[in-house]
């Protein structure tokens, strides 16, 4: 049984009917949902099983009672039940509202959207993440991600209701409207005008001001059909509005159901939206550990918790009581950050969940990334690569690449091209490397790349220098090496290293170097090596003795 709608990222000309048939039919049902995106809930009745899934996100959310054995749509669906038969239900602590998987009421909790529920002994399981995660490469990634994004592009173009994407200045969304560029003339970008700009603070109001900088100009520049919402011409009144507050979680968005159901009066319009994408940008701080093992470790990264909440006397005990309803073992993660993990499952499988009732049945949702698949690819590159947006500013240059030129949460245009540091930023065992003139740079292996002049034409009018930066808050040791040992050639390579923040460089002959030197960077400290050539040369061999070898720890 399927409530909402799925959509298989590997075909997108699959309906649910047909998914459904086929995760009834698969020896394993959750590996065939890795790859089913939408908005959903599914049941899957075989070998007398009885389990119940949710989307990536619980983009259709669950509300459940485990004592009771009820799970509902609604935490008011379960309250009325257990009240009707007369069960005491105690409204949940201010400080809790919206945070873990709390709902309105003691008792009553938000599905995991990573378990499934076995509905004939109400157990939960934990299925995702499954295996450890491993690195890739972004261009690895990419290459994937492009079959899964023309499938979904497929889908897409076949949708014959209304469509509309959620336009901010910031990343997320810019990615969403790259991979719509195909329907872009379909579609219609709205972006959400603050009702009350003055009771912000001036940094929040400088935030929306540049948003509006930026989504005017997409729309002026690209001619999108762009509309502007201001939220302070609609809200709902008397009876709506109590209705309202009665069943749903939250009430931030009174404004847009007013908008949406009275004044658009949209019905199942797929809306396009961005939330999703934050599992790929690891906005966690840089000073803390990048491997969170012990229950310790990780809950400094729990995150979207009120200050009041972490100064009860009993926090721990909520804690601890979290991470066992929702079976968050040590190393949960499976090599996977827990900020993601925490992220997806209590900020987005809770507070998001919420918001998408809002506006239901007046939208349907739709995210590009909401499949566990897509989820790991996101996590697949480097912790700075995620920081840097790396993965998500080369998607915008492959599907709709003139977008990079507006400003990303700022009142700018990029018009210089190679600043953006697509095609010149290498990332490599937590080094970042930001520079590389005239040389070219390797990967020999997990901890060695290579660098060398990239042309055979060699001198000292070229100039072949090297910067990297260890962008993590553990030190680095490097290890140099040359490959040259001709004693009767000295004096006719040099090498400096220099670290920029100590301005003391370190020059000696390449054929020295062969012995090896070593070097260790602090966090976030800087690096520089400069290959100078003596005299000219135009044979390969000259090219390769300027070769070296860089080891990181």
């Amino acid at each position: 049984m399927v409530l909402g709608y799925m959509l298989d990222i590997r075909n997108g000309d699959l309906s649910t009917a047909n998914i459904a048939a086929k995760l009834v039919q698969a020896n394993a049902p959750e590996n065939e949902l890795d790859y089913i995106n939408g908005r959903y809930v599914v049941i899957i009745h075989r070998n007398n099983d009885l389990n119940i899934y949710t989307d990536a996100s619980a983009l259709m959310p669950i509300n459940y009672c485990q004592a009771e054995k009820i799970i509902s749509s609604h935490d008011v669906l379960i309250e009325e039940i257990l009240k009707y038969n007369g069960r005491t239900v105690n409204d949940v602590r201010d400080e809790l509202l919206g945070s873990f998987d709390f709902t309105r009421y003691e008792g009553i909790f938000k599905f995991n959207p990573s378990l499934k529920l076995n509905l004939n002994e109400y157990t939960f399981e934990r299925y995702y993440p499954a295996k450890e995660i491993s690195r890739k490469s972004i261009d690895d990634i990419l290459k994937e991600l492009d079959l899964y994004f023309r499938e979904m592009t497929k889908w897409l173009k076949r949708w014959d209701n209304d469509i509309i994407l959620t336009l901010t200045g910031g990343y997320d969304s810019r990615v969403s409207m790259a991979l719509t560029n195909e329907l872009s003339e379909r579609i219609e970008y709205i972006t959400y005008l603050h009702p009350n700009l003055k009771r912000l603070s001036e940094a929040a109001q400088k935030i929306y001001e540049v948003d509006l900088f930026i989504t005017e100009a997409l729309e002026k520049n690209f001619r999108i059909n762009h509309t502007q919402v201001d939220l302070a011409d609609y809200d709902l009144k008397n009876d709506e509005r109590e209705h309202y507050k009665s069943i749903l979680q939250t009430a931030h968005s009174f404004p847009l159901i007013d908008y949406f159901k009275n004044d658009r009066k949209f019905e199942k319009a797929l809306h396009i939206k961005s939330t999703v994408f934050g599992m790929g940008k690891s906005d966690f701080p840089l000073n803390k550990n990048h491997n969170p093992e012990t229950y310790e470790e990780m809950s400094e990264f729990i995150h979207g918790v009120s200050n009041a909440a972490l100064k009860l006397p009993n926090y721990k005990d909520i804690l601890n009581d979290y991470y066992e309803r929702n079976l968050q073992k040590e190393k949960v993660g499976k090599g996977r950050h827990f900020f993601e993990i925490f992220h997806l499952e209590s900020r987005m499988g809770n507070w998001h969940s919420n918001v998408t009732q809002e506006t239901d049945p007046e939208l349907l949702e739709f995210i590009f990334v909401n499949t566990r698949r897509i989820l790991d690819l996101l996590q697949s590159p480097s912790i700075q690569e995620r920081r840097d947006k790396v993965l998500y500013k080369h998607i915008i240059n492959e599907y709709w690449p003139a977008l990079l030129f507006v400003g990303f949460n700022e009142e700018t245009f990029n018009l210089d091209y190679d600043k953006l540091g697509i095609n010149t930023t290498k990332y490599f065992n937590g080094i970042t490397i930001y520079e590389h003139t005239n040389l070219s740079v390797t990967e020999l292996d997990e901890s060695v790349i290579e660098i060398k002049p990239d042309n055979e034409k060699v001198g000292p009018e070229f100039q072949y220098v090297f910067k990297a930066k260890n962008k993590t808050n553990h030190s680095r040791k490097l290890k140099l090496k040359s490959l040259f040992n001709k004693e009767n050639a000295r004096q006719y390579i040099n090498v400096s290293t220099m670290k920029l923040n100590e301005k003391s460089v370190v020059s000696m002959d390449i054929v020295d170097l062969f012995k090896g030197y070593d070097t260790t960077l602090r966090p976030f400290e800087e690096f520089m090596i400069e290959i100078n050539y003596n005299h000219r040369f135009d044979k390969l061999s000259w090219q390769q003795a300027g070769r070296i070898q860089i080891s990181i720890v």
